[in-house]
């Protein structure tokens, strides 16, 4: 609305926090610019310093009574009229989990594909940067934004085998080299 539409005395929409509140206008601002008010439904006094605020004037009860509740209507658009639903029929298993990539439709983790490239058979150990390469060659694996995923997934087989002792899946064999914990160990 503009300056010279806002009349002491009169109750108008006004935008506060996400919500269109009914405010009374009561009196103009000490300092010549903007209003002070009281809202309709909580009396609480608000300062309103730009006539861009106040959306329209409340003229009827209706108006009063639709601005009480308080949201603002969401705009329609495309997208809100014909948005397809998810299809919650059938329940995957997530790759952390122990899901496999042909189930879940998404790339397994770096420290799942690791496990699957060294339980292949007769793999000798690997450092991290080559399991890296062979997972995105096998396409187990896609890269992400992160600069050094081979130093990720040293840290996180070490972690592995720190917390989970003698259940984890990797052996550190010597210096920068993993292997997978033979079946029967």
């Amino acid at each position: 609305m503009k300056q010279e539409d806002i009349q002491i005395g009169g109750t108008y929409l006004v935008g506060l926090a996400g919500n269109l509140v009914p405010v009374l206008i009561t009196e103009d601002h000490t300092s010549g610019t903007g209003w002070l008010g009281k809202t309709i439904k909580t009396g609480k006094q608000i300062t309103i310093r730009s006539a861009q605020r106040i959306h329209q004037a409340v003229e009827s009860d209706k108006d009063a009574s639709a601005a009480k509740q308080g949201k603002r209507k969401p705009k329609a658009t495309a997208n809100t009229t014909n948005a397809s639903k998810r299809d919650t029929g059938t329940p995957r298993k997530s790759a952390a989990t122990g899901g496999d990539q042909v189930t879940t439709g998404k790339p397994m983790s770096l420290i799942n594909a690791a496990a699957h490239i060294l339980a292949q058979d007769d793999q000798e150990p690997l450092r991290c940067k080559d399991i890296v390469e062979k997972a995105i060659s096998q396409n187990l694996w896609q890269p992400g934004k992160g600069l050094t995923p081979a130093a990720t997934l040293s840290a996180a087989m070490m972690r592995e085998i720190k917390t989970k002792g003698n259940d984890s899946r990797f052996v550190k064999a010597e210096r920068g080299l993993f292997t997978i914990k033979a079946k029967g160990a």
